[in-house]
Protein backbone atom coordinates (compact mmCIF):
# COMPACT_ATOMS: atom_id res chain seq x y z
CA UNK A 1 0.00 0.00 0.00
CA UNK A 2 2.72 2.75 0.80
CA UNK A 3 3.21 3.21 -2.70
CA UNK A 4 0.10 4.96 -2.70
CA UNK A 5 1.62 7.40 -0.21
CA UNK A 6 4.81 7.81 -0.35
CA UNK A 7 7.30 11.05 -1.09
CA UNK A 8 10.57 9.00 -2.79
CA UNK A 9 7.90 6.98 -4.85
CA UNK A 10 6.23 9.95 -5.89
CA UNK A 11 9.28 11.82 -7.23
CA UNK A 12 10.63 8.76 -9.00
CA UNK A 13 6.71 9.04 -11.06
CA UNK A 14 7.26 12.42 -11.84
CA UNK A 15 10.73 11.97 -13.44
CA UNK A 16 10.45 8.41 -14.53
CA UNK A 17 7.11 8.00 -15.62
CA UNK A 18 5.76 11.38 -16.50
CA UNK A 19 8.65 13.07 -17.63
CA UNK A 20 9.68 9.61 -20.06
CA UNK A 21 5.86 8.56 -21.37
CA UNK A 22 3.68 10.00 -23.73
CA UNK A 23 0.78 12.28 -22.06
CA UNK A 24 -2.66 13.16 -23.13
CA UNK A 25 -2.36 17.37 -22.97
CA UNK A 26 -6.45 17.62 -24.74
CA UNK A 27 -8.32 17.53 -27.58
CA UNK A 28 -7.91 19.23 -31.20
CA UNK A 29 -11.18 20.62 -30.53
CA UNK A 30 -10.33 22.80 -27.22
CA UNK A 31 -7.84 25.05 -29.85
CA UNK A 32 -9.78 25.07 -32.91
CA UNK A 33 -8.42 28.47 -34.06
CA UNK A 34 -4.81 29.74 -34.57
CA UNK A 35 -3.90 31.48 -31.30
CA UNK A 36 -6.65 29.15 -29.55
CA UNK A 37 -4.10 28.09 -26.11
CA UNK A 38 -4.85 26.71 -22.95
CA UNK A 39 -2.94 25.81 -19.94
CA UNK A 40 -2.20 22.08 -18.79
CA UNK A 41 0.29 20.18 -17.32
CA UNK A 42 2.63 16.78 -17.36
CA UNK A 43 2.96 15.66 -14.25
CA UNK A 44 3.13 19.07 -12.20
CA UNK A 45 5.32 21.15 -14.75
CA UNK A 46 3.23 23.46 -16.55
CA UNK A 47 2.58 23.71 -20.08
CA UNK A 48 0.81 25.47 -22.91
CA UNK A 49 -1.35 23.38 -25.66
CA UNK A 50 -1.76 26.02 -28.22
CA UNK A 51 -2.27 26.11 -32.44
CA UNK A 52 0.31 28.65 -33.53
CA UNK A 53 -0.33 31.22 -36.15
CA UNK A 54 0.77 28.34 -38.67
CA UNK A 55 -2.13 25.97 -37.34
CA UNK A 56 0.48 23.95 -35.85
CA UNK A 57 0.03 22.29 -32.49
CA UNK A 58 2.38 22.83 -29.71
CA UNK A 59 2.94 22.11 -26.30
CA UNK A 60 5.13 25.11 -24.85
CA UNK A 61 6.52 24.92 -21.35
CA UNK A 62 5.30 27.66 -19.63
CA UNK A 63 8.61 29.50 -18.16
CA UNK A 64 10.41 32.76 -19.34
CA UNK A 65 13.96 31.96 -20.73
CA UNK A 66 14.81 35.21 -18.48
CA UNK A 67 14.00 34.14 -14.90
CA UNK A 68 11.46 31.72 -15.17
CA UNK A 69 8.30 32.92 -15.10
CA UNK A 70 4.98 31.89 -16.18
CA UNK A 71 4.49 33.12 -19.80
CA UNK A 72 0.93 32.88 -19.48
CA UNK A 73 -1.32 33.10 -16.65
CA UNK A 74 -4.93 32.93 -17.89
CA UNK A 75 -6.31 29.54 -18.02
CA UNK A 76 -7.39 29.82 -22.41
CA UNK A 77 -7.83 32.27 -24.49
CA UNK A 78 -6.56 33.41 -27.82
CA UNK A 79 -3.48 35.10 -29.10
CA UNK A 80 -0.23 35.98 -30.95
CA UNK A 81 1.94 36.70 -28.31
CA UNK A 82 2.53 35.89 -25.08
CA UNK A 83 4.72 38.49 -22.55
CA UNK A 84 6.54 37.80 -19.26
CA UNK A 85 4.73 40.02 -16.58
CA UNK A 86 8.37 40.10 -14.87
CA UNK A 87 10.19 41.61 -17.39
CA UNK A 88 8.40 42.18 -20.59
CA UNK A 89 10.01 39.08 -22.62
CA UNK A 90 7.63 38.54 -25.50
CA UNK A 91 7.21 35.20 -27.60
CA UNK A 92 5.39 34.98 -30.46
CA UNK A 93 2.69 31.82 -30.28
CA UNK A 94 5.15 29.54 -31.98
CA UNK A 95 7.51 29.87 -29.08
CA UNK A 96 10.17 32.57 -30.92
CA UNK A 97 11.69 35.16 -28.77
CA UNK A 98 10.17 38.33 -30.92
CA UNK A 99 10.81 41.04 -28.35
CA UNK A 100 13.59 42.07 -25.17
CA UNK A 101 12.82 45.63 -23.90
CA UNK A 102 15.81 47.43 -23.87
CA UNK A 103 17.98 45.23 -26.01
CA UNK A 104 20.46 47.62 -27.31
CA UNK A 105 21.47 48.51 -23.93
CA UNK A 106 21.82 45.28 -22.13
CA UNK A 107 21.16 42.43 -24.16
CA UNK A 108 22.84 43.70 -27.82
CA UNK A 109 24.39 40.52 -28.22
CA UNK A 110 21.65 38.46 -27.59
CA UNK A 111 21.05 35.67 -30.21
CA UNK A 112 16.80 35.57 -30.00
CA UNK A 113 16.79 32.47 -32.39
CA UNK A 114 18.29 30.65 -29.10
CA UNK A 115 16.40 31.61 -26.24
CA UNK A 116 12.71 30.92 -27.53
CA UNK A 117 10.44 29.10 -25.19
CA UNK A 118 11.37 25.21 -24.78
CA UNK A 119 9.05 22.95 -25.85
CA UNK A 120 7.99 19.43 -25.59
CA UNK A 121 10.54 17.48 -27.58
CA UNK A 122 7.47 15.11 -28.72
CA UNK A 123 3.68 16.31 -29.76
CA UNK A 124 1.19 14.36 -31.97
CA UNK A 125 -2.18 13.43 -32.38
CA UNK A 126 -4.15 10.26 -32.47
CA UNK A 127 -8.05 10.76 -33.51
CA UNK A 128 -8.09 13.93 -32.18
CA UNK A 129 -6.64 13.17 -28.92
CA UNK A 130 -3.42 15.42 -28.31
CA UNK A 131 -0.31 13.80 -26.55
CA UNK A 132 2.79 15.24 -25.59
CA UNK A 133 5.99 12.81 -24.36
CA UNK A 134 9.12 15.62 -22.73
CA UNK A 135 11.52 12.50 -23.56
CA UNK A 136 13.60 13.27 -26.79
CA UNK A 137 13.64 9.98 -27.75
CA UNK A 138 10.75 8.85 -27.29
CA UNK A 139 9.14 5.94 -29.45
CA UNK A 140 6.11 7.58 -31.95
CA UNK A 141 2.84 7.69 -30.46
CA UNK A 142 1.24 4.90 -32.83
CA UNK A 143 3.76 2.72 -31.53
CA UNK A 144 3.84 3.71 -27.60
CA UNK A 145 -0.76 2.95 -27.62
CA UNK A 146 0.18 -0.46 -29.65
CA UNK A 147 -2.98 -2.38 -29.72
CA UNK A 148 -5.12 -0.29 -27.71
CA UNK A 149 -5.21 1.90 -31.46
CA UNK A 150 -8.13 -0.74 -32.22
CA UNK A 151 -9.85 0.52 -29.58
CA UNK A 152 -9.45 4.22 -29.93
CA UNK A 153 -10.23 4.04 -33.58
CA UNK A 154 -13.82 2.26 -32.67
CA UNK A 155 -14.61 5.13 -30.99
CA UNK A 156 -13.05 8.30 -32.04
CA UNK A 157 -12.68 6.62 -36.42
CA UNK A 158 -16.47 6.22 -35.51
CA UNK A 159 -17.71 9.05 -34.26
CA UNK A 160 -15.99 12.61 -35.17
CA UNK A 161 -16.41 14.06 -31.26
CA UNK A 162 -16.07 17.46 -29.78
CA UNK A 163 -15.06 18.57 -26.52
CA UNK A 164 -18.06 20.53 -25.07
CA UNK A 165 -17.40 23.51 -22.37
CA UNK A 166 -14.25 23.73 -20.29
CA UNK A 167 -12.60 20.91 -18.42
CA UNK A 168 -13.94 20.32 -14.95
CA UNK A 169 -11.24 20.58 -12.14
CA UNK A 170 -11.08 19.27 -8.38
CA UNK A 171 -8.53 18.40 -5.88
CA UNK A 172 -8.81 14.76 -4.69
CA UNK A 173 -7.17 13.56 -1.42
CA UNK A 174 -5.86 10.76 -3.33
CA UNK A 175 -3.25 9.11 -5.02
CA UNK A 176 -3.44 9.50 -8.87
CA UNK A 177 -3.21 5.50 -9.41
CA UNK A 178 -5.76 4.81 -7.18
CA UNK A 179 -8.73 6.13 -9.88
CA UNK A 180 -6.05 5.13 -12.90
CA UNK A 181 -6.40 1.70 -11.41
CA UNK A 182 -9.84 1.66 -11.10
CA UNK A 183 -10.49 2.59 -14.77
CA UNK A 184 -8.49 -0.05 -15.84
CA UNK A 185 -11.49 -1.89 -14.87
CA UNK A 186 -12.91 -2.48 -11.85
CA UNK A 187 -16.30 -4.23 -12.69
CA UNK A 188 -16.70 -5.83 -8.99
CA UNK A 189 -16.93 -2.14 -7.33
CA UNK A 190 -19.69 -1.23 -9.45
CA UNK A 191 -22.61 -3.13 -7.33
CA UNK A 192 -21.60 -1.97 -3.84
CA UNK A 193 -19.63 1.73 -4.58
CA UNK A 194 -22.46 2.56 -6.45
CA UNK A 195 -25.31 1.27 -5.30
CA UNK A 196 -27.39 4.53 -4.41
CA UNK A 197 -27.03 5.60 -8.17
CA UNK A 198 -28.39 2.50 -9.31
CA UNK A 199 -31.40 1.80 -6.38
CA UNK A 200 -32.91 5.25 -7.60
CA UNK A 201 -32.75 4.37 -11.16
CA UNK A 202 -29.66 6.43 -12.78
CA UNK A 203 -27.62 4.11 -13.29
CA UNK A 204 -26.69 2.60 -17.19
CA UNK A 205 -29.60 1.82 -19.17
CA UNK A 206 -27.01 0.27 -21.68
CA UNK A 207 -25.56 -1.89 -18.68
CA UNK A 208 -29.11 -2.97 -16.94
CA UNK A 209 -31.47 -4.26 -19.80
CA UNK A 210 -33.12 -7.66 -19.52
CA UNK A 211 -30.95 -9.18 -22.90
CA UNK A 212 -28.28 -11.83 -22.57
CA UNK A 213 -24.99 -9.91 -21.97
CA UNK A 214 -20.96 -10.09 -21.12
CA UNK A 215 -18.33 -7.99 -19.55
CA UNK A 216 -14.69 -8.32 -20.53
CA UNK A 217 -12.00 -7.03 -18.88
CA UNK A 218 -9.21 -6.70 -21.32
CA UNK A 219 -5.71 -6.82 -20.63
CA UNK A 220 -2.09 -6.96 -21.93
CA UNK A 221 -3.07 -4.08 -24.30
CA UNK A 222 0.91 -3.02 -24.50
CA UNK A 223 0.33 -1.64 -21.34
CA UNK A 224 -3.50 -0.22 -21.77
CA UNK A 225 -6.34 -1.84 -20.44
CA UNK A 226 -10.17 -1.15 -21.10
CA UNK A 227 -13.17 -2.76 -19.78
CA UNK A 228 -16.34 -3.86 -22.49
CA UNK A 229 -20.15 -3.96 -21.62
CA UNK A 230 -21.37 -6.39 -24.98
CA UNK A 231 -25.22 -6.52 -25.04
CA UNK A 232 -26.98 -9.33 -27.02
CA UNK A 233 -29.84 -7.21 -28.70
CA UNK A 234 -31.24 -6.41 -31.93
CA UNK A 235 -31.42 -3.29 -31.38
CA UNK A 236 -27.89 -1.41 -31.83
CA UNK A 237 -26.47 -0.01 -28.75
CA UNK A 238 -23.67 2.44 -29.49
CA UNK A 239 -23.78 3.03 -26.10
CA UNK A 240 -27.36 4.80 -25.56
CA UNK A 241 -26.63 7.00 -28.80
CA UNK A 242 -30.31 7.59 -29.86
CA UNK A 243 -30.86 6.37 -33.90
CA UNK A 244 -30.78 9.64 -35.41
CA UNK A 245 -27.15 10.25 -33.84
CA UNK A 246 -26.25 6.75 -34.92
CA UNK A 247 -26.77 8.09 -38.19
CA UNK A 248 -24.39 10.70 -38.48
CA UNK A 249 -21.41 8.30 -37.43
CA UNK A 250 -18.35 7.08 -40.10
CA UNK A 251 -20.17 3.43 -39.95
CA UNK A 252 -17.27 2.56 -42.87
CA UNK A 253 -14.25 3.43 -41.43
CA UNK A 254 -14.43 0.54 -38.78
CA UNK A 255 -13.88 -3.36 -39.89
CA UNK A 256 -16.38 -5.83 -39.58
CA UNK A 257 -15.42 -7.11 -35.70
CA UNK A 258 -14.72 -3.24 -34.78
CA UNK A 259 -18.60 -2.47 -35.39
CA UNK A 260 -19.91 -5.55 -34.51
CA UNK A 261 -18.22 -4.57 -30.79
CA UNK A 262 -19.33 -0.76 -31.28
CA UNK A 263 -22.82 -2.11 -32.01
CA UNK A 264 -23.03 -4.39 -28.85
CA UNK A 265 -21.24 -1.69 -26.63
CA UNK A 266 -23.56 -0.77 -23.51
CA UNK A 267 -20.59 0.77 -21.49
CA UNK A 268 -16.80 0.66 -21.77
CA UNK A 269 -14.41 2.47 -19.91
CA UNK A 270 -10.47 2.38 -20.05
CA UNK A 271 -7.44 3.76 -19.73
CA UNK A 272 -4.23 4.84 -21.69
CA UNK A 273 -0.93 4.31 -19.45
CA UNK A 274 -0.22 6.51 -17.34
CA UNK A 275 -3.11 8.58 -16.51
CA UNK A 276 -5.83 9.47 -19.44
CA UNK A 277 -9.05 7.13 -18.33
CA UNK A 278 -12.49 7.69 -20.22
CA UNK A 279 -16.21 6.31 -19.49
CA UNK A 280 -18.73 5.69 -22.53
CA UNK A 281 -22.33 4.90 -21.24
CA UNK A 282 -25.98 5.38 -22.17
CA UNK A 283 -26.12 7.82 -19.16
CA UNK A 284 -28.80 9.51 -17.29
CA UNK A 285 -29.96 12.03 -14.38
CA UNK A 286 -33.30 11.43 -14.43
CA UNK A 287 -35.24 7.30 -14.12
CA UNK A 288 -37.71 8.84 -16.35
CA UNK A 289 -36.10 10.38 -19.35
CA UNK A 290 -34.09 8.55 -21.98
CA UNK A 291 -30.55 7.89 -21.92
CA UNK A 292 -27.86 9.83 -24.02
CA UNK A 293 -24.80 8.46 -25.16
CA UNK A 294 -22.29 10.00 -22.23
CA UNK A 295 -18.77 10.18 -23.22
CA UNK A 296 -15.91 11.53 -20.50
CA UNK A 297 -12.50 11.74 -20.87
CA UNK A 298 -10.63 11.86 -17.30
CA UNK A 299 -7.31 12.80 -16.40
CA UNK A 300 -5.45 12.01 -12.89
CA UNK A 301 -3.26 14.86 -12.26
CA UNK A 302 -0.02 14.11 -9.88
CA UNK A 303 0.16 17.06 -7.29
CA UNK A 304 1.92 15.30 -4.64
CA UNK A 305 1.68 11.75 -2.96
CA UNK A 306 -1.59 11.22 -1.51
CA UNK A 307 -2.94 14.05 -3.83
CA UNK A 308 -4.34 14.47 -7.29
CA UNK A 309 -6.22 16.80 -8.95
CA UNK A 310 -9.11 15.29 -11.21
CA UNK A 311 -10.08 16.30 -14.73
CA UNK A 312 -12.61 15.83 -16.76
CA UNK A 313 -13.61 16.46 -20.25
CA UNK A 314 -17.12 15.71 -21.87
CA UNK A 315 -17.27 15.25 -25.35
CA UNK A 316 -20.17 14.78 -27.73
CA UNK A 317 -20.72 13.40 -31.27
CA UNK A 318 -19.99 16.72 -33.42
CA UNK A 319 -22.95 15.77 -35.75
CA UNK A 320 -25.40 15.88 -33.70
CA UNK A 321 -28.24 18.47 -32.35
CA UNK A 322 -27.33 21.13 -30.18
CA UNK A 323 -30.19 20.19 -28.42
CA UNK A 324 -28.43 16.45 -27.85
CA UNK A 325 -25.09 18.09 -27.24
CA UNK A 326 -26.91 20.06 -24.35
CA UNK A 327 -28.25 16.32 -22.86
CA UNK A 328 -24.87 15.04 -23.24
CA UNK A 329 -23.57 17.79 -20.97
CA UNK A 330 -26.38 17.86 -18.78
CA UNK A 331 -26.03 14.03 -17.84
CA UNK A 332 -22.32 14.00 -17.83
CA UNK A 333 -22.27 16.84 -15.22
CA UNK A 334 -24.81 15.35 -13.00
CA UNK A 335 -23.00 11.69 -13.41
CA UNK A 336 -19.04 12.09 -13.40
CA UNK A 337 -18.53 16.07 -12.43
CA UNK A 338 -16.62 17.06 -8.89
CA UNK A 339 -20.48 16.67 -7.68
CA UNK A 340 -21.57 13.91 -9.57
CA UNK A 341 -24.17 11.31 -8.36
CA UNK A 342 -21.21 8.29 -9.41
CA UNK A 343 -18.39 10.42 -9.05
CA UNK A 344 -18.94 11.28 -5.26
CA UNK A 345 -19.43 7.53 -4.50
CA UNK A 346 -15.77 6.72 -5.80
CA UNK A 347 -13.78 10.10 -3.97
CA UNK A 348 -14.91 9.25 -0.85
CA UNK A 349 -13.49 5.51 -0.75
CA UNK A 350 -10.46 6.39 -2.72
CA UNK A 351 -9.11 8.96 -0.15
CA UNK A 352 -9.90 6.85 2.86
CA UNK A 353 -7.25 4.27 0.87
CA UNK A 354 -4.72 6.64 0.53
CA UNK A 355 -5.30 7.79 4.21
CA UNK A 356 -4.37 4.05 5.30
CA UNK A 357 -1.48 4.29 2.47
CA UNK A 358 0.55 6.47 4.40
CA UNK A 359 -0.09 5.42 7.42
CA UNK A 360 2.58 4.33 10.70
CA UNK A 361 0.58 1.67 10.68
CA UNK A 362 1.12 0.33 6.81
CA UNK A 363 5.01 1.84 7.21
CA UNK A 364 5.17 -0.54 10.44
CA UNK A 365 3.55 -3.68 9.58
CA UNK A 366 4.42 -3.42 5.79
CA UNK A 367 0.81 -4.56 4.40
CA UNK A 368 -0.52 -4.99 1.54
CA UNK A 369 -3.62 -4.99 -0.58
CA UNK A 370 -5.15 -8.28 -2.32
CA UNK A 371 -5.08 -9.07 -6.10
CA UNK A 372 -5.96 -12.37 -6.98
CA UNK A 373 -9.58 -11.98 -7.95
CA UNK A 374 -10.34 -14.57 -11.07
CA UNK A 375 -7.04 -15.90 -10.71
CA UNK A 376 -5.27 -19.10 -10.16
CA UNK A 377 -7.00 -21.22 -7.58
CA UNK A 378 -9.64 -18.41 -7.01
CA UNK A 379 -12.09 -19.78 -9.98
CA UNK A 380 -9.73 -18.44 -13.08
CA UNK A 381 -11.90 -16.46 -15.07
CA UNK A 382 -12.49 -17.17 -18.61
CA UNK A 383 -10.46 -16.21 -21.29
CA UNK A 384 -12.41 -15.62 -24.69
CA UNK A 385 -10.30 -16.98 -27.29
CA UNK A 386 -12.35 -16.02 -30.05
CA UNK A 387 -12.68 -11.79 -28.80
CA UNK A 388 -11.71 -9.81 -31.79
CA UNK A 389 -9.59 -7.85 -30.62
CA UNK A 390 -5.86 -7.10 -29.43
CA UNK A 391 -5.58 -7.96 -26.01
CA UNK A 392 -6.73 -10.79 -24.13
CA UNK A 393 -10.18 -10.59 -23.11
CA UNK A 394 -11.30 -11.54 -19.40
CA UNK A 395 -15.22 -12.94 -19.76
CA UNK A 396 -17.02 -13.93 -16.59
CA UNK A 397 -18.34 -10.46 -15.89
CA UNK A 398 -14.65 -9.11 -16.08
CA UNK A 399 -14.63 -10.32 -12.56
CA UNK A 400 -10.73 -10.32 -12.56
CA UNK A 401 -7.75 -8.33 -11.00
CA UNK A 402 -5.60 -9.10 -14.44
CA UNK A 403 -6.32 -5.40 -15.66
CA UNK A 404 -5.12 -3.95 -12.43
CA UNK A 405 -2.39 -5.93 -12.58
CA UNK A 406 -1.58 -5.01 -16.07
CA UNK A 407 -1.38 -1.70 -14.69
CA UNK A 408 0.80 -2.31 -12.00
CA UNK A 409 3.10 -4.17 -14.20
CA UNK A 410 3.43 -1.48 -16.25
CA UNK A 411 3.68 1.31 -13.42
CA UNK A 412 6.56 -1.03 -11.95
CA UNK A 413 8.61 -1.57 -15.27
CA UNK A 414 8.13 2.25 -16.22
CA UNK A 415 9.72 3.58 -12.97
CA UNK A 416 12.10 1.20 -12.57
CA UNK A 417 13.67 1.82 -16.11
CA UNK A 418 17.65 2.04 -15.55
CA UNK A 419 18.45 5.68 -16.97
CA UNK A 420 15.37 7.48 -17.28
CA UNK A 421 16.01 10.39 -14.93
Amino acid sequence: MKILNDEDIYQRELNRIFAQTWVYVGHESEVPEPGDYRQRTIGEDPFVFVRDENGTLRVLFNSCRHRGANVCRAEKGNTTHFRCPYHGWTYQNTGDLVGVPQKGDGFDHLDADEYGLREAANVDTYNGLVFACIAPDAPQLEEYLGGATWYLDMYFDLIDMEVIGDPQRWVVDADWKTPTENFYGDNYHVPMGHKSAIDVGIGSETATGEEESELYGIADCDGHAFSIYQIDSEKPMFWGHPEDVVETFNHDALDDDQHEVARRSGVTLGTIFPNLSFIFLGGRDDPNKDPVGTFCLRQWQPRGPGKMEAWNWILAPKDAPAEYKERVYEVGMSTFSAAGNFEADDIGIWDGIDDAAGSVFVEQTEATTLFTMGRGENAAATIDDDWAGPGTAYADGGLTDENQLDFYRTWYETITTEGAE
